[in-house]
């Protein structure tokens, strides 16, 4: 399982979790696809990269976007859609998903959509938030050396210098 996948089922399993109001919370669902409402559709909207880590991972910031749908035939279905965009949002407030490979959530914001005439089926808002990802596995190529971590300052250092290193305890 690659870490798109398990961020994807990580996000499902905490959004059922803290909304248990929602019918549906699915990622990457089809738009003309039938969902049982309200529903809670999520997916990732964009990609840009980010600060190289600097160790051997790929940073990429993620777009996400979550369309939250209310049977528009139900009495207050805009209420219900603005209080469920709402909780995601306070769930999204320093959301990691629980993995370590995920930065916490940035630019949460939440907008609601305009209904076609054609089809007012349902409510919807849409729901975007951004989290830089660390993609891949973590290299160092130099060899771990053992040894007691010590200081010297310039140009005190190098061969034939090896007495004007000071651990960190001596610099306290």
């Amino acid at each position: 399982m690659n870490e798109l996948t398990t961020l994807h089922e990580a996000i499902t399993a905490t959004i059922k979790l803290a909304m248990p109001v929602l019918e549906t919370v699915e990622a990457y669902v089809p738009a003309n696809q039938s969902t049982t409402l309200p529903a809670l559709l999520h997916a990732i909207t964009g990609l840009k990269p980010g600060i190289d880590p600097g160790d051997g991972r790929s940073c990429i910031v993620a777009t996400f976007e979550a369309r939250i749908l209310v049977d528009s035939n139900l009495p207050q279905a805009s209420l219900q859609a603005v209080t469920l965009a709402t909780q995601l949002a306070v769930l999204l407030r320093k959301q990691f998903w629980g993995l370590d490979f995920v930065e916490e959530t940035q630019q949460v914001q939440a907008l609601p959509v305009l209904a076609v005439p054609a089809s007012p089926v349902a409510v919807e808002w849409r729901v975007q938030w951004e989290q830089v990802l660390r993609l891949g596995i973590v290299q160092w190529p130099w060899p771990d050396e053992p040894g007691p971590l010590a200081f010297a300052f310039s140009p005190d250092t190098g061969l034939g210098n090896e007495g004007s290193y000071q651990s960190p305890e001596d610099l306290a």
